[in-house]
């Protein structure tokens, strides 16, 4: 069921992409799996500056269209739109290459200098690797293969009090 599920997803993809790219956007990730009981196609759509709801809008109503005409899936699914989000997903060389110089989290699958998980700023992205300056460890390189998982991180601002504290007496 496994090969089966990720040759939709490759057939999606390519599927998706020509359409997605001529309107200026970047297919970002592809996902296909059951959720409650029912399978769900979800394409994350991005490009520099990021994605109206406008045009997720059209674009799900255009890739509908589309993948109802060549049916790539053999069975009922929900098909999703959406922008891959601030902590999103880093799938590709491109999304590491694309986050050069900024922080991202990575988990590894076998332990590097005694870690795995790195959170540092992508210094290098290399063929079969991604090289981290890591807060703790310094600059580490990890292969490909031992990612496990690969995020963007992102520092949320605390919102400052307005309210003045109120002593007791």
């Amino acid at each position: 069921m496994q090969s089966e599920v990720q040759a939709i997803v490759q057939r999606v993809e390519a599927l998706a992409t020509p359409l997605v790219e001529e309107e200026g956007i970047e297919v970002w990730g592809v996902d296909f799996r059951p959720e409650a009981g029912r399978w769900v196609l979800r394409l994350a759509l991005d490009r520099e500056g990021g994605v109206s709801l406008d045009e997720l809008t059209r674009v799900h109503r255009q890739l509908s269209d589309l993948l109802d005409a060549h049916d790539p899936v053999p069975w009922r699914y929900t098909l999703e739109i959406s922008s891959p989000g601030i902590i999103r997903p880093l799938l590709r060389p491109s999304h590491f290459r694309r986050y050069y110089g900024k922080r991202v989290r990575v988990l590894t699958h076998q332990e590097q200098q005694g870690k795995r998980v790195f959170i540092g700023t992508v210094s290098g992205v290399g063929e079969d690797h991604v090289v981290l300056v890591d807060e703790t460890t310094s600059e580490v390189q990890i292969p490909w293969e031992n990612m496990r998982k690969a995020t963007t991180e992102h520092d949320f601002p605390v919102p400052r009090s307005s309210k003045k504290k109120r002593r007791l007496r």
